[in-house]
């Protein structure tokens, strides 16, 4: 350990005059907040705290507005994960994971005359999981809401129905070159999202009757609505047409699952996450990892930090392909990831002097993300952290037919090809390979951090693999570095994956005098556009001990921090 602590006074340098922070969309307020990705959901969590709900019934309101306001990301038709925490200690972790139908079977993407083979896992009848969404926000409400549950479901009917303003991000998203296309390719994907042939203009109205049709389905009939009646059977009817594998049979016995929230220390906090197949393993081996190297190495911004950061990031991620995947099934290792003389043993591997190649730590069998994050917090102090994806942008880029939601693609989150990267160039392994029934891995984390007994903050992000290591710079930001949390996020960020073995950076964030002190000791460092394809996309909501509350919107996404009562 002193040779870690000499070799990072040889190579700190003063903090780069690039590592300036970028705005945040920011609010500060008392009786309940809300940060997320668009501003006509976050004021439907707002609405539902206004009427007397609690975090869970203004999260489950969140939810279901972005599913109509956010088409990306938010969703009906994928899934994602629920962490909540109330102001009696009381946590709960819902895995409301897409799984694989029944009829997918390991050799799906590569058998031949199975129309597998890329891009049939993220494009296509094959693409898409039994999405888990409604079901995990209806067991998460019936377990922590207190609202009917018509109530909560109101706000994204009307807005289906009724129809929002269209945003100039929504639009210009639908209109990238590459999602345009994919979004065309399907007759009536294209008439919702590409009318005349063009995306709708920013400032018209946006009306969808389709989806409202089937979240009043949702609202009159719970989580029944979605996977038994006519919902059920015209998306089993759909499926059927395009060659795809989902039926009736396997969304009737569709479950999301209550986990066992995974907790860890990390400096003065207690860290509560979500387990596997989530990546709240990957984060709290990356705290705990730190914990072993000794917490003061990471206090500072200078590449020494960011040498260790790295090649804590690169093992995580190792142990990640290798150990995690859905814990009904074998092979997986998930008290690996906080195992104390494990944990020893993997910091012994680290050179504060060189990074270690990935291949050297010896070739093991081996997420653009549409995923959006969005956090809660009550007047009460309650909070909720909630991320849920379509794995790519738009998802599948397919509607369900008569539906009018979109379909997600996440059987590219198993190992559709052990060994072989997906669209986040992970390369994982068996653990991970198709299953019918299966919940394929994910990066996902939404997180909570408490000191003493109250719920300091509530975080998460999308961002595909970039979800753990995003989360994890949020973390030290606050805990070690003692920065606000609009300073935290705010921050540049880097991420390293194991696979491909480099360091990515936000362009123009970090000067070249850092960029050249890594690689110096050893890394391969490239460079990503933050407009374009940023590291991560935070919505945070600090609670300061006199109940005032900062919410945050990460200004990489554009989204918006909302409090009921604001005070400054």
């Amino acid at each position: 350990m002193r040779r870690i602590t000499a070799v990072l006074g040889l190579v700190a340098l003063l903090l780069p005059a690039a590592l300036v922070a970028a705005a945040s969309q920011v609010a500060h307020g008392k009786g309940g907040a809300v940060a997320a990705a668009e501003e006509n959901a976050a004021k439907a969590g707002i609405e539902i705290l206004k009427k007397g709900g609690n975090a869970a019934d203004a999260a489950v309101a969140v939810a279901f507005a972005l599913a109509v306001t956010w088409p990306e990301a938010g969703n009906i038709g994928g899934g994602g994960f629920w962490i909540s925490r109330d102001a009696k200690g009381k946590t709960i972790a819902v895995d409301f994971r897409e799984v694989a139908p029944r009829a997918a079977r390991r050799d799906l993407f590569t058998k031949p005359g199975r129309g597998g083979g890329p891009p049939s896992s993220t494009e296509g009848p094959l693409a898409s999981g039994v999405p888990g969404s409604v079901d995990g926000l209806w067991r998460a409400h019936r377990l922590a809401g207190r609202l009917p549950w018509k109530a909560v479901l109101e706000p994204a009917v009307r807005l289906a129905r009724d129809g929002f303003v269209m945003t100039e991000t929504v639009s210009r998203s639908i209109a990238e070159p590459k999602y345009r296309k994919r979004l065309a390719s399907d007759r009536e994907t294209a008439a919702i999202f590409l009318p005349k042939g063009e995306p709708p203009a920013p400032g018209s109205l946006f009306r969808q009757p389709a989806l409202a049709n089937t979240l009043e389905e949702i609202r009159e009939r719970g989580s029944d609505g979605f996977y038994r009646g006519r919902v059920a059977r015209v998306l089993e009817e759909g499926q059927r047409r395009v060659g795809g594998l989902i039926t009736r049979g396997d969304l009737a016995i569709y479950s999301a699952k209550i986990r066992r929230p995974l907790r860890f220390r990390f400096g003065a906090a207690e860290v509560v996450t979500v387990p596997t197949p989530a990546g709240g393993p990957v984060l709290a081996e990356m705290g705990l990892l730190a914990g072993v190297l000794g917490l003061d190495k990471f206090k500072g911004r200078d590449p020494g930090s960011a040498h260790l950061l790295a090649e804590i990031e690169k093992r995580a991620f190792r142990d990640r392909n290798r150990f995690l995947g859905d814990p009904s099934f074998p092979g997986v290792r998930e008290k690996y990831f906080t195992d104390p003389s494990r944990l020893k043993r993997i910091a012994a591997t680290i050179d504060p002097r060189r990074a270690t190649p990935s291949d050297a730590l010896g070739r093991f069998e081996i997420e653009r993300a549409s995923t959006t994050h969005f956090s809660v917090v009550d007047a009460s102090g309650a909070a909720v952290g909630v991320t849920t994806t379509l794995n790519d942008s738009f998802g599948n880029a397919r509607v369900a037919p008569g539906l009018g939601f979109l379909l997600n693609n996440e059987m590219d989150d198993f190992a559709t090809a052990p060994g072989k990267p997906n669209i986040y160039g992970l390369i994982q392994g068996e653990v991970n390979a198709v299953a019918a029934g299966k919940r394929m891995l994910s990066a996902m984390c939404p997180s909570i951090a408490v000191l003493g007994n109250r719920n300091a903050f509530v975080w998460g992000t999308p961002g595909g693999s970039t979800i753990p290591t995003t989360n994890f710079q949020v973390l030290l930001g606050i805990l070690l570095r003692g920065e606000t949390l609009e300073a935290a996020v705010a921050a540049p960020r880097f991420h390293q994956q194991d696979f491909p073995d480099k360091i990515q950076i936000e362009r123009q964030r970090f000067d070249a005098a850092w960029i050249a002190a890594l690689r110096r000791l050893g890394h391969t460092v490239e460079e990503r556009e933050p407009d374009k394809d940023p590291i991560g996309r935070v919505h945070a909501i600090a609670l300061a001990p006199d109940g005032t509350l900062t919410a945050v919107a990460d200004a990489r996404s554009g989204g918006v921090g909302l409090v009921v009562s604001e005070t400054r």
